[in-house]
């Protein structure tokens, strides 16, 4: 009898298991990225990897070219590790991107983890390029009205390729 009771609650937690997976695929469908915010996370990606190689030629060709961020600049601090939050659009061809930071602090030989900063990307010259860095930002706290802070450093280009998909399109007669 006690081999029953085990087999049927076996069973239970399998079923239990498959409705989890059925519901985290369910999850990870409305959580789907939007092909700008996928591709600029990924420049993030390289952009923050090459930092912590200390790769600053990588890191200069993924900045954008009116920002005045310069981590080959920073001395004091190290980017070790970096764990992505959230993101969104914030806009034709701006993205803003949260992170939690794992910085080495060389002055006090110290290390902080999971330090919040938000990045914020720009389409210029017909890829995705980081423009700056708010280091203790929360994503939530970062209205889309930023980008008034910032006239000129999207391109036309996606401007205009951001107008051409929000019309609806043309009737044939």
């Amino acid at each position: 009898m006690v081999a029953v009771a085990v087999l049927i609650l076996a069973a239970a937690l399998d079923t239990t298991a498959v409705e989890k997976q059925r519901g985290d695929s369910v999850q990870s469908l409305i959580r789907e990225e939007s092909p700008d915010v996928f591709l600029a996370k990924a420049t993030l990606q390289q952009y923050l990897s090459r930092i912590v190689r200390r790769d600053w030629d990588g890191v200069k060709r993924l900045t954008h070219p009116k920002t005045r961020l310069s981590p080959w600049a920073r001395r004091d601090d190290e980017l070790k590790t970096f764990e992505f939050k959230e993101a969104r659009s914030a806009g034709p061809g701006a993205v803003i991107i949260e992170l939690a930071e794992d910085v080495y602090h060389r002055d006090s030989q110290e290390m902080s983890t999971g330090d919040p900063a938000v990045y914020f990307l720009f389409k210029s010259r017909g890829a995705w390029l980081v423009g700056d860095r708010k280091p203790g930002a929360r994503l939530a706290a970062v209205s889309n009205d930023f980008l008034r802070a910032y006239p000129g450093w999207v391109d036309h280009q996606a401007l205009a390729q951001a107008r051409r998909s929000d019309r609806p399109p043309a009737k044939h007669r």
